[in-house]
């Protein structure tokens, strides 16, 4: 017999759920709660108020009409509808048509959270038992396959409408199963697709990756700064307290903070923007970022839908709270923040480049006259930057007329959260090719920093991960491996702590 362990067993306990109120949840809470399968759970009062909200819905559509209770949708809103719940599983099967790719999992899920915020927040009318079913998907890691593509800024109708089919088991979900959760109940369509939530999650979880983004881009502008012998003057504090933007007197002493502990020797009276306005640059672009945070929140805790029930008036309100020009002017102008924040890096590459300012070769070369060196990541972050501009237009500048002249105006705020996600991603190509070279430029230098500072450690950690020869060379692997690292946190340490 094998002996009996004498040490105690571990007593497992079932995860704490977190807590929905339907008002108080927050982009960090939701960029947290998305990364992997989580148990939320719902505030009982605001359950009861969703409850009561749909008893009033059911109570009021007895006596009015309700749009898309008791009638068509759209171009058929004076269409009256009686068959029940079948006119909601048209409504869902029909509006069910996405394109694109599919849409990864933790943005599937921060909208199913976000949709479960909404609903307890207490205007939609629709029956509670879809928030359980919503739970219940995000827990058991049952995410419905939705598409990337279908919105246009006025409710992610198609895209609600995809994991509606998904809970309902009519579809299978994104790993292949068909997993039956939820019934729709009389009522329970356009209340439920009625909403930005996925816009939202595309947007939110892109803020939590441009925030990432930022934090390298003023430690790699610092790698920059010594590379090229910049001066400090321009993050004095004394400049700052002279034009008080919060963003701006932020990221002045982020740099001093990162420079306190090295040498700094200016070799000339003043430096280009890539340096000297990086403070005012970086810090407008952070400020972005914040509205843009700050609008989401009001989303996420907010009752967008058409129509709106009301259980304190015992009334509906038709309305256009589902209208999303508010997330896409602050998404266009955080687009057009990162787009500024990136042609920096670019500038910052460009004095990289030069002998007159690093002392070193033309392009950082090594080895023969005439040698090359990094003189592609020019090309490199040209083309990419190209990719920016292009992906910066305005998304609310678009415009349709569409299902009979009905609806005659869109924010486009989906189109323009997906291009926040695309200039990401070019940013941190063109963010690479600058940490590449100043790495390069460094050690050419012969640069070496203390690695118990955080600037030092940072700069040991990107010399890990790069080939250290400067020899003409394919420079594709360091590119890729450059994006890969700034991807990642850029003080593992400090961040895990916090």
């Amino acid at each position: 017999m094998t002996p009996k362990d004498p040490r105690p067993t571990e007593e497992r306990h079932p995860p704490v759920p977190v807590l929905l109120d339907g008002s108080q949840l927050t982009v960090d809470q939701l960029t947290t709660l998305a990364r992997e399968p989580v148990v939320v759970a719902p505030d009982p009062a605001a359950l009861d108020h969703a409850r009561r909200s749909w008893e009033t819905a059911v109570r009021i559509a007895a006596r009015q009409p309700i749009y898309g209770r008791t009638t068509g949708v759209g171009g058929n809103r004076d269409t009256s509808v009686s068959d029940g719940v079948e006119q909601d599983l048209r409504l869902l099967r029909s509006h069910a048509t996405g394109s694109g790719p599919s849409l990864p999992d933790h943005v599937v899920r921060a909208a199913m959270i976000i949709r479960v915020n909404q609903i307890l927040n207490g205007g939609s009318g629709l029956h509670p038992d879809i928030v359980t079913a919503l739970i219940e998907a995000v827990a058991a890691d049952e995410l419905p396959a939705v598409h990337a593509r279908g919105a246009i800024g006025t409710g992610d109708l198609s895209a609600f409408s995809e994991i509606a089919l998904g809970l309902m088991g009519e579809t299978p979900l994104r790993d292949g199963r068909v997993v039956p959760r939820w019934t729709a109940h009389q009522g329970d369509a356009l209340p439920l697709i009625s909403t930005n939530a996925m816009t939202v999650a595309l947007a939110a979880t892109a803020t939590d990756s441009v925030a990432n983004w930022l934090e390298h881009s003023l430690i790699v502008g610092v790698l920059s700064l010594l590379a090229t012998r910049s001066s400090v003057e321009p993050f004095a504090a004394r400049v700052q307290a002279a034009r008080r933007h919060l963003g701006q007197e932020e990221v002045a002493g982020r740099v001093r903070e990162l420079l306190a502990d090295h040498d700094v020797r200016a070799a000339r009276v003043q430096d280009s923007y890539g340096f000297r306005a990086l403070p005012q640059i970086l810090g407008a672009t952070w400020q972005a970022l914040q509205r843009l945070r700050g609008t989401l929140a009001i989303e996420m805790n907010s009752s967008s839908e058409n129509p709106l029930i009301s259980v304190e008036d015992d009334a509906v309100f038709h309305n256009g709270n589902f209208h999303g020009m508010p997330i896409a002017l602050a998404v266009d102008e955080a687009k057009l923040a990162l787009s500024s924040a990136a042609l920096l890096s670019q500038c910052r590459l460009a004095n990289l480049s030069d002998p007159a300012v690093t002392g070193l070769r033309p392009f950082l070369a090594d080895g023969p006259a005439g040698s090359s060196g990094t003189m592609l990541l020019e090309y490199t972050t040209s083309a990419a930057i190209a990719e920016i501009r292009m992906a910066a237009a305005p998304g609310s500048l678009g415009h349709t007329v569409i299902s009979r002249g009905t609806e005659d105006h869109a924010s486009f705020a989906s189109q323009a959260a997906t291009q926040l996600t695309d200039i990401l991603a070019q940013s941190r190509i063109v963010l690479a090719c600058e940490l590449i070279s100043a790495v390069r430029a460094l050690g050419q230098q012969h640069r070496d920093l203390d690695t118990n500072t955080e600037l030092g450690a940072y700069l040991h950690r990107a010399r890990t991960c790069l080939d250290p020869r400067t020899t003409d060379r394919p420079l594709s692997d360091d590119l890729k491996a450059a994006v890969k690292f700034l991807e990642q946190l850029p003080n593992p340490e400090k961040d895990t702590a916090r």
